[in-house]
């Protein structure tokens, strides 16, 4: 005759595993229900179908912004665009602010926006005196990706996304070129090229020889010096347009459709050490003009 077959109990150790094993289960889904966002309503303009909880005036805002952005980028790039197919809307997220973007997206660290296909995320920031260059920066990913298929080095994906984010928006209309001070990183001017001597300030670390900005290796830590970084990203492509009366905008536009590797550089602008000389004084003149026009209100995030 067969006997019951005793149950088992679970010892000490398998009932801890099980306790944190629930715990887990519920963190997962209190951590879905507190990141979670819904849209107050949904904007369409030409180009861009915006998802926000913003004011419908702020979103209004935002949208006639990146119209603009969109008008001013595909006309720059016009001679890159005859192949492009995108005929979709573009999508964004905007949040009313940055408490609540910071809630639904808390691994960001200091970010103020980010773009990841399909959508391009910010929030509006009542704060600043420019609430928008947070969105044209990441809008223009946007566009590099979705709609000119650009695959860049790190260093030109930046420096083009700054380039346009940081170029004053007036009348309705990006004049590009025209540096808003009141933009990320042109705030922190005051870090870059100290000294007034090219090799001093290689020496004092604060300017990255160009090699090692177009190699994207061979400078500093990145995590230590990330505004500098992005100073120099920006400032070497303000300077390949707009340098001498636009010397070198036509290579300029060539290096970008090559994708701005060294190789390409050099083949298209010239020898490096020479561009950093050049670079460089174009730099002191940017650090002159801004030292004479500070911002209004730096609006620093770091």
């Amino acid at each position: 005759m067969n006997e019951t077959p005793k149950k088992r109990r679970l010892s000490a150790s398998g009932k801890r595993i099980l306790i944190y094993l629930m715990l887990f289960g519920l963190f997962l889904v209190w951590n879905a229900w507190h990141r979670h966002w819904s849209p107050n309503f949904t904007f369409e303009t030409q180009h861009y179908h915006i998802l926000s909880s913003a004011t419908e005036e702020q979103t209004k805002k935002i949208s006639e912004a990146t119209e603009v952005l969109f008008v001013a980028y595909t006309n720059f790039f016009s001679g890159l665009l005859a192949n492009s197919t995108n005929q979709q809307k573009l999508q964004m997220k905007l949040f009313k602010d940055r408490d609540e973007f910071r809630r639904c997206h808390y691994f960001l660290g200091w970010a103020e926006a980010f773009y990841q296909k399909p959508y391009c995320n910010a929030f509006y920031s009542t704060d600043e005196i420019n609430p928008r260059h947070w969105m044209l920066h990441e809008a223009t990913h946007q566009l590099n990706a979705e709609i000119a298929g650009f695959h860049l080095v790190k260093w030109l994906e930046e420096g083009l996304a700054t380039y346009f984010s940081t170029s004053l928006v007036r009348r309705q209309r990006v004049m590009l070129g025209e540096i808003d001070p009141n933009t990320y990183p042109v705030w922190w001017m005051d870090e870059m090229a100290t000294s007034g001597d090219l090799v001093s300030d290689i020496k004092n670390g604060s300017v990255i020889p160009l090699d090692a900005i177009i190699m994207g290796k061979g400078g500093p830590s990145m995590k230590k010096q990330f505004n500098l970084y992005y100073l120099h990203w920006w400032s070497l492509t303000h300077f390949l347009f707009h340098y001498d009366n636009g010397k070198y905008r036509a290579q300029a536009l060539l290096l970008v459709k090559d994708g701005g590797d060294l190789k390409s550089f050099k083949q298209r602008i010239g020898p490096v050490e020479r561009v950093q000389t050049e670079w460089y004084g174009y730099v002191r003149g940017l650090k002159h003009f801004f030292g004479n026009n500070p911002p209004e209100n730096s609006g620093k995030p770091m």
